[in-house]
């Protein structure tokens, strides 16, 4: 009797467990969305980013870390909807410019962002499910790190520590490892937390902040 309880257990448990891989997640909107107007806002975004980077903020202050910021900390703002243009819009171009150059597979569609709790997620439809991964940042001299990353299909979220890597079909070879050593936090996404700009300047990610429909990050330029 004791046996037939624990094998029934363990079937509503998978039963439990796979009707959250079926649920789509209250914040995924499946709607129609106009290309045209996804690439207007992914373009108005990067435009953004790339003036406040170059933006005079002062001339040079030597700091004690050996640093030359000029001026104060700055911070710049995305919404859910622009991250989400702009994955929509620009993720598949910014892939084929890679290294070895990757692309986004045909069959998932809708791509979008949501930012709340902390963490970071990008989702797409695959087979009528929702497919998602998560993350929460930290910063420091070494780099820009993504940290505790989940993956996700419908409701159910598990750490990727738990084998994600095999079962979305990635190898510790080309794009595909590249994606889970970021994911697992082997490899920095900005290395130095820096970013080198045309004129010699850097852009210093200091910290990034998941807010509530938005994500922010605090930034300091530092002189040649």
């Amino acid at each position: 009797m004791l046996g037939v309880w624990l094998i029934g257990a363990i079937f509503v448990t998978c039963a439990f467990f796979y009707g959250l891989t079926l649920r789509t997640p209250s914040w995924f909107q499946s709607e129609a969305r106009k290309a045209s107007e996804m690439r207007r806002m992914a373009q108005r975004v990067e435009n953004r980013l790339i003036t406040e980077a170059y933006r005079f903020r002062g001339g040079p202050t030597l700091e004690p870390d050996g640093s030359r910021r000029t001026g104060d900390n700055w911070r710049i703002r995305v919404t859910e909807e622009e991250a989400t243009a702009w994955i929509a819009a620009k993720l598949g171009e910014w892939l084929a410019n890679r290294d070895p150059p990757a692309r986004i597979p045909p069959e998932i569609s809708e791509l979008q962002a949501h930012f709340g709790s902390g963490r970071a997620w990008v989702a797409g439809l695959l087979d009528d499910r929702v497919y998602a991964v998560s993350t929460g940042f930290r910063a420091n001299e070494k780099g820009l790190w993504f940290s505790g990353a989940r993956a996700g299909i419908g409701s159910l979220a598990f750490p990727v520590s738990w084998g994600a890597m095999g079962f979305v079909g990635m190898d510790d070879s080309g794009v595909g490892g590249w994606v889970w050593r970021l994911l697992s936090g082997r490899e920095p996404l900005l290395p130095g937390a820096t970013i080198r700009l045309e004129d010699g300047r850097r852009v210093r990610v200091i910290a990034v902040r998941v807010l509530p429909g938005a994500i922010e990050a605090e930034c300091r330029t530092e002189a040649p």
